[in-house]
């Protein structure tokens, strides 16, 4: 009988949590905004630049080891892919959550090995936060590290928007391409 009742009082708990914290994550519906720095060291305001134009977004910075270059290279080849069975161009957008480091031509020489139409942004501390909260992502300078050496941790995989900025799929890292496709067809109208 004890039993019972701890269990269902931790799935009440877990509902009214659930419920709760809910109330606290952004609607997917939302329109997402982005307003950076570009590569060319011009204001990038994402509702003015991409207005009624489906876009991916990826954080990540250049002096990532491992996640940022594997992301980036395998978005490459589908976004390719992609645009050729579609017909359909999207614009790619890598914002850095590494503004110490990423300089706009930095970020300019990173994305050019990847896909030479990519669009690298960056910003303040506060603009990056700020961004991040919009698209409901993670990043954070690792601690115990000195100098220019260090690590950022940071959220993985790629946000696909709608011509209305509105979030509609994710590709998760190591995605087989026919869900990654799935999930920029997603995108358009």
């Amino acid at each position: 009988m004890k039993r019972a009742l701890v269990w269902a009082l931790s799935g009440l708990m877990a509902v009214a949590l659930g419920f709760w914290g809910s109330q606290w994550l952004p609607s997917p519906h939302n329109q997402r905004q982005l307003v950076l720095t570009d590569m060319d060291g011009q204001v990038f305001d994402s509702l003015e630049r991409l207005k009624g134009e489906p876009y991916v977004v990826t954080f990540g910075y250049t002096y990532c080891p491992d996640v940022c270059p594997t992301t980036l290279a395998y978005l490459a080849q589908v976004l390719d892919v992609y645009e050729t069975q579609s017909g359909t161009k999207l614009e790619a957008l890598f914002v850095s959550v590494d503004p110490e480091r990423d300089t706009p031509d930095r970020l300019a020489q990173y994305v050019a090995y990847f896909d030479a139409d990519m669009t690298a942004l960056t910003g303040s501390a506060e603009q990056l936060k700020q961004a991040a909260q919009s698209f409901s992502v993670y990043f954070q300078k690792v601690d115990g590290t000195r100098g220019d050496d260090y690590l950022v941790d940071h959220s993985a995989g790629v946000l696909v928007l709608n011509g209305a900025h509105q979030l509609v799929g994710v590709i998760r890292d190591n995605a087989p391409l026919d869900d990654a496709l799935a999930e920029l067809a997603k995108a358009s109208p």
